[in-house]
């Protein structure tokens, strides 16, 4: 399975839509899918959005991650020297926007949420391990980052929580879908988002996590072999594993960049499917059960009346 994943991450990652539009596709895909969320929370405005404020705002929720992770090591963010990423994510934004003007009952999110799941989860991959790779030696700028930020797994955690969820946290927290910004409580501290509604922020870092130890950087190497000489984990991985289990043979354990973006695009999948699952079916469902239960309880009760009747 994890070479199939790692294909399609190897295509996405490396074909570009057409000469003509010379950008890669996951991050045009990428630039897609913000738009549709984006799109999809501006129609929620009472006011309508002027077209500088729609355009900016849709630009902070599709940069804020990286813009603020790239900050964060002190690195010069790419949207800021370079013109591609402004040409790619505007002309896609504005195609978008037109598709949808000309039929607006497509954009329905549950509907879009559960269909482009899987593919939802191979681009946000690219984007968290994009952000991590910054930690990495194989990454051009990896000598201007304090070895303290590479050596902390605290600092892979954070960049993998901004590069998932930092654009619809500092939009959410903006409020940049309406037409008057201003400062809010952020999305992850408020009310009723539950742990699926904050599937963006945990999960990122979770991911940073597995692929920091499936490539055994540094910053993970004891975390491992640490967690697993817990008594209790020690004892249920004996007892399931009696032959193999050596707590020691992890500290060898390591994949290859492309084995280790696939494990992280297949866990990311996993959240994606239970995030949808239970932001906007489980509730239906429960709801389809409880009629149908009332149903065959009223059923019943109608038989037992008839059965009374005839006696």
């Amino acid at each position: 399975m994890l070479d199939s994943v790692a294909a399609t991450l190897a295509y996405i990652s490396s074909v570009k839509i057409h000469p003509a539009f010379p950008f890669l596709i996951s991050p045009t895909l990428h630039a897609a899918r913000v738009s549709m969320a984006y799109q999809a929370n501006a129609r929620q405005s009472s006011t309508p959005l002027s077209w500088p404020t729609y355009i900016a705002g849709y630009l902070v929720m599709s940069w804020g991650g990286g813009f603020l992770s790239h900050l964060m090591l002190g690195l010069p963010p790419p949207m800021l020297y370079s013109f591609g990423p402004w040409i790619n994510y505007l002309t896609v934004h504005l195609v978008v926007t037109l598709f949808f003007s000309f039929f607006p009952s497509l954009l329905h999110p549950p509907t879009i949420n559960t269909a482009l799941f899987p593919l939802d989860a191979l681009v946000r991959t690219n984007a968290v391990v994009g952000g991590i790779s910054l930690l990495y030696p194989s990454s051009p700028t990896f000598n201007l980052v304090n070895p303290l930020y590479i050596k902390s797994p605290l600092t892979h955690l954070i960049i993998g929580a901004l590069s998932s969820s930092g654009g619809a946290t500092v939009a959410g927290t903006l409020g940049t879908w309406t037409a008057q910004w201003g400062m809010s409580t952020p999305p992850l501290f408020r009310a009723g988002m539950g742990i699926w509604g904050n599937m963006d922020v945990w999960g990122g870092s979770v991911v940073a996590a597995v692929y920091g130890i499936a490539m055994n950087h540094p910053a993970f190497k004891n975390v491992l072999p640490t967690f697993l000489s817990l008594p209790i984990i020690s004892h249920i991985a004996k007892s399931l594993y009696p032959l193999y289990y050596d707590v020691y043979t992890f500290e060898s354990l390591s994949f290859n960049p492309v084995e280790a973006k696939a494990l992280v695009a297949v866990v990311f999948t996993v959240f994606f499917g239970l995030r949808v699952y239970n932001i906007h079916w489980s509730k239906k469902l429960e709801n389809v059960d409880k009629k149908n239960n009332g149903r065959k309880a009223a059923g019943a009760a109608a038989i037992r009346r008839v059965d009374g009747e005839k006696l």
